[in-house]
């Protein structure tokens, strides 16, 4: 991160004096910046300084302390932080404000957390991020204990890259396990899924894969039961109520599939994919995959300029989601040329 990305009065949302909570993207623009401290909080971490003490205003300059900071036990770092909202009538809260804002963190590349954030984006990939006891377990933990305190329409959920899949998969345990519907900000969120047949020009050779991939469901259905296809279907339809909001950069490799995959998803074949069905059967893990959403609110970030590596760093950068905001209905950096789209509702009716 730049050092002038950690000034707030350079890149920080500063015009933003009074924060309309039921404006989307107000709300955006606050979620990220909060994010932003969770990351500010680790750097300062790393260089012998007080998290909770150094520039304040990604956070204080919208309301909000620091109520506890998120430690990994492997490596000592901050991968989250926990805020809570302290206006000056604490009886009287403005319509809509959250009393609580969870917001986790992407990779920082700097050697104190490089290690372990890398090996958590290998668990992202090979889908074992959920059995983390480093970050994903005590966050969940730490979420279920601030539900306790709060109502959950009163919480928010946020995160960036490699925290917003950390944030989707609270959000998903969240709702499936506790019924508990919280609002949530994933900016930038891996898309991960692979696709044998997506590639194949030949449909000699799709059809194969095609009847293959039959002949395991087949298999699968014999071994589980039809009871296995059921209870899939259950927890994807139990994620019904939860509709988190999706951020994501046409130019970011990273985020981008999920543009397409919402335009032409097959839910069917989605709950019923080979590699989730496998190991679900065999390694026993149910959960489906990560990525799977019945619904959400996508919103697209667009670069008018051709994409390159400064370019695709760019995208996927969290800078985007606050920076030179105008109250409207988008913003433009003047730099950049990036132009963000009104939340657009995706998935099942």
């Amino acid at each position: 991160m730049a050092p002038e990305l950690e000034d707030f009065d350079l890149t920080g949302l500063k015009q933003l004096a009074v924060v309309d909570w039921r404006n989307n993207h107000h709300c955006r623009a606050v979620a990220a910046s909060l994010v932003q401290g969770a990351y500010i909080s680790e750097r300062n971490r790393q260089k012998s300084q007080d998290p909770q003490v150094q520039r304040p205003r990604w956070w204080s300059s919208f309301h909000f302390e620091v109520k506890r900071v998120l430690i990994d036990d492997k490596d000592s770092s901050i991968y989250g932080v926990v805020y809570e909202f302290k206006h000056t009538n604490p009886n009287n809260l403005p319509e809509c404000a959250p009393k609580c804002v969870i917001a986790f963190r992407g990779t920082i590349l700097k050697s104190s957390s490089a290690k372990q954030d890398m090996k958590l984006n290998i668990k992202l990939l090979t889908a074992e991020l959920r059995k983390d006891n480093s970050r994903f377990k005590p966050a969940l933990d730490a979420v279920k204990e601030v539900v306790k305190e709060a109502e959950p329409a009163n919480i928010w959920l946020a995160g960036h890259s490699l925290g917003s899949a950390i944030a989707m998969l609270v959000g998903k345990s969240m709702a499936q396990e506790e019924g508990k519907y919280l609002k949530t900000f994933l900016f930038n969120p891996p898309f991960l899924r692979s696709s044998l047949s997506k590639n194949i020009n030949s449909p000699r050779l799709e059809n194969v894969i095609c009847s293959t991939k039959n002949v395991i469901k087949a298999g699968i259905s014999f071994v589980g039961g039809d009871h296995f296809w059921e209870k899939r279907h259950h927890q994807f339809n139990k994620l019904s109520p939860w509709i988190p909001n999706l951020f994501v950069n046409q130019d970011d490799p990273i985020c981008s599939g999920y543009i397409d995959h919402f335009r032409n998803r097959k839910i069917e074949d989605e709950i019923r994919s080979i590699k989730s069905a496998i190991k679900a059967a065999f390694v026993k893990d149910p959960q489906l995959p990560i990525y799977l959403l019945p619904k959400a609110y996508l919103t697209i970030s667009k670069n008018s300029s051709s994409p390159n590596i400064c370019k695709i760093r760019e995208a996927h950068g969290l800078q985007q989601w606050w920076y030179q905001m105008s109250i409207g209905p988008g913003f433009a950096d003047s730099s950049t040329k990036v132009l963000i789209d009104d939340a657009i509702p995706v998935g099942e009716p």
